[in-house]
């Protein structure tokens, strides 16, 4: 992981990350079969160490008065994210979020301790709570039913794994420090083999993931999903990346329900690696007019770039963009490329608007192109390419990761039994 010369998300221009606004939408079919796991919570570790740290953090702010109690549980909870995150460096840990501070502080030689509080000079990330495990995991764990309220307290099912962790642990000794201003390094260190070891103990790790996958209870299809990926790791046939997930699940016995919407993300995801292939195109070409870069599209062979595989029209008109997405695949289908880049600009414009952001993309006098994030790498996929690419994740890379954890699990119980 680069640590240096790292761009900072919130310095780029408006919009710079989804200029026609596909995370809405791969996110509105994602989150109907996967309802709580997100793109950034694919890490095991990373709720288990957020589970005890909810618990202790809620006993620690146990006696503060209501209204002061989230401000409690929330410095206590950074308290405990840089304690842990300290030992998870001595123990190795790759799942670290502020592994640069962390990595710094604990190499300098010239002090022996380290300096734990809310403070900016002792947070191990520019917005610990925002950018941590407090802000970035809690929604997680809540969907899954682990944690409830602002102040993420644990659920009876949550509070059951974290009581399994603290059983592993001298409580008393991690709560001491929790509590200081400044730990020594080597007292971390120490305690550091026993952390990770409660961290990565088997019933443990199956409990929560079975926790993770199934979800809340409350979506049936996550329910349904998450078991028949159980029939495929019992078949040895899980993929390891979505397009064939998905594939392999559509071979199970579904219901009618699940196939609809794995279906409906296989045929969604077509469409906007489609449009992305010409919008990237089209912003390659700045103060090229318009006409020539149509000729480029049409001049293409088409037995050898035909949108036939892509739907005649999508299963759900509810999603965000819906209608000029629409438009925009029915002059896919019609091989109408003035129409197809007349309504990515149009879609592009409309998104940019709505986040108070100028479009990226624009026609000067209906004639030439005039780009404002240029791409200057862009070529036109091939149609092998268009078909079989994937661009976005519909929280199935989070499932199937947890997944590929549950079988890492079963040897080891196995030969246990």
């Amino acid at each position: 992981m680069p640590i240096i010369t790292l761009l900072d998300d919130r310095a780029r221009p408006k919009g710079s990350r989804d200029p026609l606004g596909f995370e809405l939408v791969w996110s509105y079919f994602g989150r109907k079969v996967v309802g709580n796991l997100t793109t950034i919570t694919s890490s095991l570790e990373n709720f288990t160490v957020a589970l005890l740290g909810f618990h202790w953090a809620n006993e620690l702010a146990a006696k503060v008065p209501q209204e002061d109690k989230q401000k409690a549980v929330r410095s206590n909870f950074l308290r405990f994210e840089q304690v842990t995150g300290y030992m998870r460096y001595y123990g190795k840990s790759k799942s670290i979020m502020g592994i640069t501070r962390v990595t710094k502080r604990v190499k300098d030689d010239s002090q022996s301790f380290l300096k734990i509080g809310i403070d900016a000079d002792r947070q191990i990330l520019s917005d610990q709570a925002s950018y941590g495990l407090w802000g970035l995991y809690s929604a997680a764990t809540r969907d899954t039913g682990l944690a409830k309220g602002s102040e993420r307290e644990l659920t009876p099912k949550g509070m059951d794994i974290a009581i399994q962790i603290e059983a592993k642990l001298n409580k008393s000794k991690f709560i001491e420090m929790l509590t200081s201003e400044k730990v020594d390094k080597k007292q971390i260190e120490k305690l550091a083999p026993s952390f990770v070891a409660a961290l990565q103990d088997h019933v443990i790790r199956k409990t929560l993931l079975q926790s993770l996958l199934m979800g809340s209870g409350n979506n049936l299809l996550q329910v349904e999903l998450w078991q028949a990926t159980q029939d495929l790791i019992a078949k040895n046939s899980l993929p390891n990346k979505k397009p064939q997930f998905i594939e392999e699940l559509l071979a199970l016995n579904l219901s009618s329900e699940l196939s609809e919407n794995l279906i409906a993300i296989q045929e969604i995801e077509r469409v906007l690696v489609a449009i992305n292939n010409i919008f990237n195109y089209c912003r390659y070409n700045n103060g090229v007019e318009v006409e020539d870069v149509i000729k480029k599209l049409e001049s293409l062979d088409g037995s050898n770039y035909d949108y036939a595989y892509l739907p005649n029209k999508l299963r759900d008109p509810n999603f965000p963009h819906f209608i000029l997405i629409n438009k925009i695949l029915q002059s896919f289908k019609l091989k109408d490329y003035r129409e197809v880049i007349t309504h990515i600009l149009e879609l592009n414009k409309v998104v940019m608007k709505q986040r108070k952001g100028a479009p990226w993309l624009e026609l000067e006098s209906g004639r030439t192109f005039r780009v404002v994030m240029k791409n200057e790498t862009a070529k036109l996929l091939t149609s092998k390419d268009l078909i079989s690419r994937w661009d976005y994740d519909y929280f199935l890379g989070a499932f199937l990761k947890m997944s590929h954890h549950f079988v890492d699990l079963q040897p080891v119980e196995e030969s246990n039994g």
